[in-house]
C-alpha cells in the first residue's frame, strides 16, 4: 500500500534539485565576509569588541545548519517523492542536519521576546543531537539581557536573515569556513596583542605546514590549537595531493588540544563549518594531556604549534594552594614555588629539565617531542627570547641541540 501524500501546514513541496533554477546567484567569498563583518558592526558600542566573535559565531553556525536542514530536507523529498513531513522523519532518523522544533530559524526569528533564551534552548537541543559539538554552543551564552537586549538580537537575526548559506548558495562547501577564518582574523586585529592567542597570520601557518609537508593518512597534532588554524591549513595540504582525499574530506585525522573555553569552542566550529573531523579536547596540556596512549603521551606524524608566549605560572598544581611566609615588614607573603625542584611530570616529558615558572615555552616545545613520532616532524611558533636566555632554559637549550636529556642515561636523537 503506497504512502498517502499531503501537505504539512500548507508549505509546497520544493523542487527536485535538478528542477533549480539555472541562474542561482551564488555568495562570493568577498560578499560573504562583508555581509559577516557588518554583523560586528551592529554589534559595535552595545558590549566589549573582545566578546563579539563569540556571539556572531554561535549566530552563523546557527543559520548555516539550519539552511543546510533545508536543503536536505529538499533533497530527500525529491529522491524519495516524499511530503516534507516525511522527508523530515527520514533526516532525523538517518542524517547529520536534523535541526529540532526549537532551533529551526523560522521559529527563532519570530520570537519578540526573551530571544536570547531561546536562543540557548536551541543550541542546548542541538548540542543533545551532535556529541561533537557538546559543550561548544553551550559556552556561548546569549541570554545575559544586561548584554544584549531583545532589540539588539532582533536586529543581528534580520541581518542574518539576508542570505541563504546552504550549499546551493556558495561556491564551494566549505567558504564559509574560509570566511569564519577571515573574522577570526578580523578580531584577532581588533584584540591586538591579545589576538595571538586564539589567531595565528595565515602566512607562518601556510610555511609551517609546506615545512612539515604531511601526507595523506598520516595523524597530525596541535596541543594549543586556538582557532584551529594550523589544522586547517593541514588538511588543505593533504587533500591537495594525490590521494589526499577520502569520500571528499582530507585522508588526515587531526588532533588538538585547547585550554581556553571560547577559544576551544571556535576551534571546534572551525573545523565543522570546514566540513573536517578532528578530536579537539578541552583542557590544559601542560599539566593534563588527553591523548595519551596507555601511561605515555600519543605520538604523532606531525606536530605544529603556536604556544602562548612565555606564559607564567604555568604548572598551576603549585599554584592553587601556594606556601606563605612572614616577611620582615611582619606582613604575610606568598612564596614562589621552586619548578625545578617541585615539579613532577608522571609523562616525562620534560627530561631535558624544568623550565623557569615565568617562561612555559620550552615546557611545551618538550610535550611536542614527546608527542613526535621517531620519523615525525615537528614546527613550532616562540617568542625569540627561548633561542638566548640563560639559567634552565640555557640548558635545555643545550640538551635540545646535542640530543641529551637530564635523565641518566636518557639519550634522544634529533633528527634534521
Amino acid at each position: 500500500m503506497g504512502r498517502q501524500k499531503h501537505q504539512v501546514n500548507n508549505t509546497p513541496a520544493c523542487p527536485p534539485r535538478h528542477r533549480l533554477p539555472f541562474m542561482l546567484k551564488k555568495l562570493t567569498l568577498e560578499t560573504l565576509e562583508s555581509w559577516l563583518w557588518e554583523s560586528a558592526n551592529i554589534m559595535r558600542g552595545s558590549i566589549d569588541s573582545s566578546d563579539f566573535k563569540n556571539y556572531i559565531f554561535g549566530l552563523i553556525f546557527l543559520k548555516r545548519l539550519n539552511d543546510v536542514f533545508e536543503e536536505q530536507v529538499a533533497a530527500i523529498m525529491a529522491d524519495e517523492d516524499c511530503t516534507r513531513a516525511e522527508a523530515m522523519a527520514i533526516e532525523e532518523e538517518d542524517g547529520d542536519y536534523f535541526v529540532p522544533l526549537n532551533a529551526r530559524w523560522d521559529y527563532i526569528i519570530e520570537r519578540t521576546e526573551n530571544i536570547g533564551e531561546v536562543i540557548d534552548e536551541a543550541f542546548g537541543d542541538i548540542e543533545a543531537r551532535n556529541s561533537y559539538l557538546e559543550g561548544v554552543l553551550t559556552a556561548i551564552q546569549f541570554g545575559d539581557k544586561a548584554k544584549l537586549g531583545d532589540d539588539l538580537l532582533a536586529r543581528l537575526l534580520r541581518h542574518f536573515n539576508r542570505y541563504n548559506l546552504g550549499n546551493q548558495h556558495l561556491y564551494k562547501a566549505d567558504m564559509l569556513g574560509d570566511a569564519y577564518e577571515y573574522l577570526i582574523k578580523q578580531f584577532a586585529d581588533d584584540a591586538g596583542k591579545k589576538g595571538g592567542e586564539f589567531y595565528t597570520p595565515k602566512p607562518v601557518v601556510q610555511l609551517l605546514v609546506r615545512l612539515l609537508d604531511p601526507q595523506p593518512g598520516h595523524t597530525v597534532y596541535d596541543p594549543t590549537f586556538g582557532s584551529g588554524g594550523m589544522l586547517v591549513e593541514s588538511a588543505h595540504h593533504v587533500a591537495d595531493l594525490p590521494g589526499g582525499q577520502i569520500m571528499g574530506r582530507p585522508n588526515v585525522a587531526l588532533y588538538g588540544q585547547e585550554r581556553n573555553l571560547g577559544t576551544w569552542a571556535i576551534g571546534k566550529l572551525n573545523l565543522y563549518l570546514h566540513n573536517m573531523n578532528a578530536d579537539l579536547r578541552r583542557g590544559n596540556t601542560l599539566v593534563e594531556p588527553l591523548h595519551l596512549e596507555q601511561d605515555s603521551v600519543r605520538v604523532f606524524d606531525r606536530v605544529i604549534a603556536n604556544p602562548p608566549f612565555s606564559a607564567k605560572q604555568w604548572w598551576t598544581p603549585l599554584e592553587v594552594n601556594l606556601k606563605t611566609k612572614v616577611g620582615k615588614d611582619g606582613k604575610e607573603k606568598e612564596v614562589a614555588p621552586n619548578y625545578k625542584k617541585e615539579v613532577y611530570d608522571r609523562y616525562g616529558r620534560f627530561g631535558y629539565g624544568i623550565p623557569p615558572r615565568g617562561y612555559a615555552d620550552l615546557a611545551f616545545v618538550q610535550h611536542m617531542l614527546a608527542s613526535l613520532k621517531d620519523d615525525g616532524r615537528m614546527a613550532v611558533v616562540l617568542p625569540h627570547g627561548v633561542l638566548f636566555r640563560g639559567g634552565e632554559e640555557g640548558k635545555i637549550r643545550q640538551g635540545l641541540l646535542k640530543g641529551t636529556s637530564e635523565q641518566p642515561g636518557d639519550r634522544i636523537e634529533l633528527r634534521r
